[in-house]
């Protein structure tokens, strides 16, 4: 391709734009009409590959907030759009058998927003134009200097912003922007070396409650399914979300109003849809209506984003992902979006499946490893009898995790899966030298009677009654005691209920038709936030409440559970 002034350098006159051309063929032959009909064609396929390129460029910028990549995009996406519409006229003249001039002519009468040609009286105005033409051009005289004054205006405003901006990345660039109940800070020992990613902490996202529609079902295994969901008209989704996050969907079965919480599983990256994976589990409520009920094209009700089980690749310059059965979904949120951004650290995903059929997503990963040279991707199946599985068979073991991540005590580690399987993982992991507080979990299983990962349980007693004046604050984690059922009492409905010792205040309520709102069920989201009035509870997860609202009594009614009887302000 020839450098711009190299055909005045050669003594050539360099060639005339496309649409000027056309002036000089007042009747163009076949020959030459062929010739043109071919350049256009070429204009409108080059337009076409710009526009897909910017709008992917496009989409990548809006998901990693680079406002200079996506201001770079937009003009792409102009200039392609510009390319595939005088193109497609062209070629549409032609075909309507105009004349070269006339082609050229309407091309620019459209580009100027001005009418098609008319017939009109000779002119009597100054340099032999009409006075209606005079008028026009002062007027787009007049247009041009307001915008370039407007534009200067603008370039000075966004100047300034980007300053500011740097600014404050500089500011805030020394701590890294996490999730309030986040309790896993990045190690001091690993530098953070990483592109410009979304790192809006998940609990400051606006939750955006409506509906979307079911695009499609895809079939990952024999009970396991992928829903993909776009907003109803068709555009982008209408909420934003980090890597980990999850969304909270509804339905009237039976004749009752229910909630489960289920990870976004697709990319951040991607804005066009949401996807989510759900397992179909044994007396699944939930679970078991979507995959027998729901098909494409339904409407559902949707509430999202919520969780900090999240990686967004500012939080360490390499991660590890552990996971099995269903809790691969939050780790493969993360994969597809740090593989969509080129993320530069190292990924490593240990999972672990009961036999090869249950191995979701197995042909992506495949696919994604081959592609990402960063990625390196390691599954173990439980049961592998009778297959042609070449890989490690039996549960992860301490030496897996040796022998396929190096350097693991140095690097973040998030796991997520069974209750069992992650308490084993962690005592692993211990063994491994990994610091408990570079260790992130997230608990998948049956949202009603799951068991949380083991951990400390959290008394939390009232004050005595003399003392309300006073502080509240609670008590020293001790063992709960039981077994007696208790009774509680939601003072703003003025009802009663018995409430046994493995009942959670939530259960209780629904029991009775006390309406308090919920999304995970797991004492993560902290929708279901209510305060205690009166006796004490024991709570397993608490990630979802601040050392203030503790403070305040504020209890997770999905968490909560008696020892003694209750009052609660529901």
């Amino acid at each position: 391709m020839m450098m711009p002034g190299m055909d005045d350098m050669m003594g050539r006159r360099p060639p005339k734009p496309f649409y000027p051309s056309l002036m000089d063929f007042p009747t163009m032959s076949a020959e030459e009409r062929k010739s043109f009909e071919a350049k256009a064609q070429v204009r409108f396929s080059a337009g076409l590959a710009e526009v897909a390129a910017a709008e992917d460029e496009l989409r990548h910028a809006h998901a990693a907030k680079d406002a200079a990549a996506a201001e770079r995009a937009a003009r792409r996406l102009r200039d392609g759009l510009n390319d595939v519409s005088s193109g497609a006229a062209a070629l549409r003249a032609f075909a309507e058998g105009k004349p070269g001039p006339q082609i050229a002519r309407d091309w620019f009468r459209q580009q100027m927003n001005l009418p098609p040609d008319a017939v009109h009286p000779p002119s009597s105005g100054l340099f032999g134009l009409d006075w209606i033409h005079l008028a026009a051009m002062a007027a787009l005289a007049t247009v041009s200097l307001l915008l370039m004054v407007a534009y200067g205006v603008r370039t000075r405003r966004a100047a300034a912003l980007a300053d500011r901006l740097v600014r404050a990345s500089a500011t805030a660039g020394a701590t890294p922007a996490t999730a309030k109940v986040e309790s896993v800070p990045t190690p001091a020992a690993a530098p953070v070396t990483v592109p410009t990613v979304p790192t809006t902490r998940p609990e400051a996202a606006k939750l955006w409650k409506g509906q979307l529609r079911v695009a499609a079902i895809f079939t990952e295994t024999p009970n396991v399914r992928t829903y993909r969901f776009r907003e109803i008209g068709g555009g982008p989704i209408p909420f934003s979300f980090c890597p980990g996050q999850f969304m909270t969907l509804s339905a009237d079965i039976g004749g009752k109003l229910i909630r489960r919480s289920y990870t976004i599983a697709s990319s951040a990256a991607q804005t066009s849809y949401v996807e989510t994976t759900i397992k179909r589990e044994d007396a699944g409520v939930f679970s078991e209506h979507m995959h027998r009920d729901v098909s494409e094209g339904d409407i559902l009700d949707v509430m999202a984003p919520s969780g900090a089980f999240t990686f967004t690749g500012a939080e360490s310059d390499s991660v590890v992902l552990i996971g099995g059965g269903v809790g691969i979904t939050p780790l493969m949120a993360a994969v597809r979006y740090l593989c969509d951004i080129a993320w530069p650290g190292e990924i490593f995903l240990v999972y672990g499946a009961r036999t090869t059929e249950d191995f979701i997503f197995r042909d992506e990963l495949e696919h994604l490893q081959r592609r990402h040279a960063k990625l390196h991707v390691v599954a173990s199946m439980v049961r592998a009898t009778g297959t042609s599985w070449m890989g490690p068979e039996g549960p992860i073991t301490k030496a897996l995790l040796a022998d396929t991540v190096p350097d693991i005590a140095s690097r973040r580690v998030h796991l997520c899966g069974p209750p069992g399987m992650m308490a084993a993982i962690r005592a692993i992991l211990s063994d491994l030298g990994v610091p408990a507080a570079s260790i992130k979990t997230e608990a998948f299983g049956p949202a009603r009677g799951a068991v949380p990962p083991p951990g400390q349980t959290l008394v939390v007693e009232l004050a005595d009654k003399a003392l309300a004046d006073q502080p509240v604050r609670p008590a020293e984690p001790i063992a709960a005691i039981g077994p007696a059922t208790a009774t509680i009492r939601f003072a703003v409905s003025n009802k009663t209920a018995p409430l046994a010792p493995d009942q959670t205040v939530l259960e209780a309520a629904e029991s009775i038709g006390v309406p308090i709102d919920y999304a995970c069920r797991v004492g993560t989201c902290g929708t279901c936030k209510t305060k205690l009035v009166e006796g004490k509870v024991t709570m397993e997860i608490d990630e979802a409440l601040s050392p203030e609202e503790k403070s305040d009594n504020i209890i997770l009614a999905c968490q909560a559970k008696s020892i003694g009887n209750l009052v609660v302000q529901a």
